[in-house]
């Protein structure tokens, strides 16, 4: 246990290495992640000082001054953001030393061993796991004795306020970090959930982190739609947005009990329109209805319905990708998809395991790649054909005609369901597909964007692996890249104990490592 005359003090970052390569941040892009608050509320806010900072917020945390801050960093984020972690470690490292980092998150738990080596906690449970952390570093007195989101930490000007009503999903998509870790639908109850709204100082529309709104607890999704219909019709909410799983759809009347709660706007998986891809994806719930279907009486409702489209070069021919998106732009009844991206090789998914066994992983193939936009397995037309395709996911300006005169006839067939509120968020969206920095914030000048190549093997780390202050020789390597490939397309060494680690079913119970 750590002593210390003053109140211990804890950095929370939520790591990230922008896929675009955007220096400052995407505080003008939804939905943020808000995983530090959650963590911080694993801490008794009279015990302790805390601080928070999101690098997909505010671009990524250089300030050497910061680092020398805390007794405990901890760190949290997705997949590709595992080397930007053991960076963010070696700094406070340096300038702090003695300090305790801790991380978590679907990396580290896919990571175990290499986790274990870089972390001095290297967390294989949820955020609750936390303040058994607080308690063994710190003593009883510093962890919470309720964990509770910090949404008061959040200082950041948000058209929404986040709340969380059920965790993980119950479905197993094969591409899915959620199926990889293999854990159960879980709900929150129902005063919790009200805690969390009234919890923040303005109200604004919720916008529900919840990985499936729906699941399959039905009594409790109609308890829940009961309790938003009561603090929307007594004006403590102004309205909600969440993401729900296509067989929401299949009971007609969900749609108007949803939109009678106050529902403004949901995201469903629709992933592709092609029933094959589909399979593929082992998405069946989304063969239960024609997509078209329950997006137009979603939309005919007077609900947003947002959605992302994901392309696989390596099952899909690139006619077929092409084609994928021109049904898209010929339909006015589809919106425009709020995301385009390539479907990700992540540590432990199925499809992982299938694209390994095919040897369709490219070589040297790097965790901090996992963004969507970059292509990390073979495609079926090769490489040189299907580059100028992936490169356009990052951007349509190839299409900006397309993208009006779709907006257009759009507005005309929904403008009378849809508030014009409502309606801008979905014409804005096809002008952020066409140029993304209108959210995403200033890009890389062109000339260093134009080095990018898209593809994995040869695509460059970008300026975070230098180190942003000196830091000792013996932390060098944590800013060399993660490689999941060898230079001849087989998983690394490294990675393949870490694999086999985290399949194991005794390890997967561990709660620390």
């Amino acid at each position: 246990m750590r002593s210390s005359v003053r109140k211990p003090r804890i950095l929370l970052v939520l790591a990230h290495f922008d896929d675009m390569r955007n220096r400052n941040g995407r505080p003008n892009f939804l939905p943020q992640g808000v995983g530090h608050a959650f963590l911080a509320g694993a801490f008794d806010r009279n015990a302790v000082e805390i601080r928070i900072h999101s690098e997909f917020h505010s671009g990524p945390l250089l300030d050497e001054r910061a680092f020398a801050w805390p007794d405990m960093l901890v760190l949290t984020g997705v997949t590709s953001a595992f080397d930007r972690m053991c960076q963010l470690a070696a700094y406070a490292r340096t300038r702090s030393p003695g300090c305790v980092v801790v991380a978590g998150g679907p990396a580290v738990r896919n990571l175990p061993l290499t986790s274990a080596r870089v972390f001095d906690f290297a967390c294989q449970g949820d955020v609750e796991e936390l303040s058994e952390i607080a308690r063994d570093v710190f003593g009883a007195a510093t962890a919470a004795s309720e964990v509770f989101p910090r949404f008061d930490l959040l200082s950041w000007k948000s058209p929404v306020n986040y709340v969380e009503s059920s965790r993980y999903c119950n479905f197993r998509c094969s591409f899915c970090a959620l199926t990889a870790e293999r854990r159960e639908y879980r709900t929150w109850t129902l005063a919790h959930l009200e805690r969390q709204i009234r919890s923040y100082p303005r109200s604004k529309i919720l916008l529900f982190l919840d990985n499936n709104f729906y699941g399959n607890d039905r009594a409790f999704f109609l308890a829940k739609l009961d309790l938003l219909e009561s603090l929307f019709r007594d004006g403590s909410i102004p309205g909600w947005i969440a993401l729900v799983t296509s067989d929401f759809f299949v009971d007609s009347r969900n749609i108007e009990r949803a939109r009678r709660a106050g529902c403004l706007g949901l995201f469903c998986g629709i992933e592709s329109f092609t029933p094959a891809q589909i399979k593929s994806y082992d998405k069946r719930q989304n063969l239960i209805l024609p997509q078209h279907d329950l997006i137009r009486s979603c939309l005919e409702a007077g609900i947003v319905f947002q959605y992302g489209l994901i392309f696989d070069p390596t099952s899909q021919r690139l006619s077929e990708m092409e084609e994928e998106l021109d049904f898209v732009f010929r339909h006015d009844e589809i919106p425009l998809p709020a995301f385009l991206s390539l479907t990700i090789p992540l540590l432990g998914t199925p499809y992982f395991h299938k694209r390994l066994s095919e040897g369709a992983i490219l070589p040297m193939a790097k965790l901090r790649d996992m963004d969507g936009f970059t292509l990390m397995t073979r495609p079926l037309d090769g490489v040189n054909e299907t580059i100028s395709f992936v490169r356009g996911l990052a951007k349509l300006d190839g299409r900006r005609r397309q993208v009006f005169d779709h907006g257009l006839r759009f507005w005309r067939r929904y403008r009378r369901s849809l508030s014009w509120r409502q309606m801008a968020s979905q014409i804005a969206n096809g002008a952020r597909l066409c140029t993304p920095s209108l959210i995403n914030g200033r890009r890389l000048p062109r000339s260093d964007d134009e080095r990018l190549t898209y593809v994995t093997t040869t695509q460059p780390l970008g300026p975070l692996y230098t180190p942003a202050f000196p830091v000792p020789e013996r932390f060098s390597n944590h800013f060399r890249a993660t490689f999941m490939t060898d230079a001849s397309g087989g998983l690394s060494e490294q990675i393949a104990a870490d694999v086999e680690a985290a399949q194991r079913p005794a390890h997967r119970e561990k709660r620390l490592v």
